[in-house]
């Protein structure tokens, strides 16, 4: 009898074992898509990203998850076939998860010489919202019409929780050093 009371408590502790490991979290509490995982992840800052080349800080919200974004730089030719008379392009692009998802800006900001905006804003007033200019520089914010993934994956989740609107965006960006180094350099990511 006893040998029996004893099979019975190992099963039954297998049992629980093997259904908290086998749950899609891994044993860990669920939690809200998109939410931050502990109250600290919310209210630590990140490090600004700077690219004194184009004159850009750019302090990322705390909600963001850093492993899913990737900054994509363009500057000089490169810039002005994405942005026609643009200088600059700096991309915030949101790094799918699923591998056949591609990568999509969280938000885009493009930097364009004040001579060069003045004609671009009268022939393309929907590439952006202006977030900033200096005397020479006029720095373009430039946000998605809506989420591209599909609305029940993980990725469109985690999309809308990253996404700013262009108030969140004035209040993360601003101008480096008055506006770009040198339009001969190229455009990288810095983080000071």
């Amino acid at each position: 009898m006893r040998r029996v009371q004893m099979v019975w408590g190992v099963l039954a502790a297998a049992t629980v074992l093997v259904v908290g490991c086998g749950s899609k979290g891994g044993g860990k509490a669920k939690r809200e898509a998109g939410a931050p995982a502990s109250a600290s992840s919310r209210t630590k800052p990140h490090e600004p990203f700077v690219i004194p080349e184009a004159g850009i800080r750019f302090n990322p919200p705390a909600g963001w998850d850093l492993a899913r974004v990737r900054v994509d730089t363009r500057a000089g030719h490169d810039a002005d076939a994405a942005h026609p008379g643009a200088e600059y392009s700096v991309a915030f692009d949101y790094r799918a998860e699923q591998p056949a998802h591609h990568d999509v800006p969280l938000v885009e900001i493009i930097v364009f010489r004040r001579t060069a905006w003045t004609r671009v804003a009268d022939s393309n007033p929907s590439v952006g919202a202006v977030v900033d200019s200096t005397g020479g520089w006029v720095f373009v914010a430039a946000l998605p019409d809506s989420n591209p993934y599909r609305k029940d994956l993980l990725d469109a989740d985690q999309f809308d929780a990253m996404t700013l609107t262009f108030a969140e965006v004035r209040e993360a960006f601003s101008v480096e050093d008055d506006g770009p180094s040198d339009p001969t350099l190229r455009a990288d990511s810095k983080r000071p």
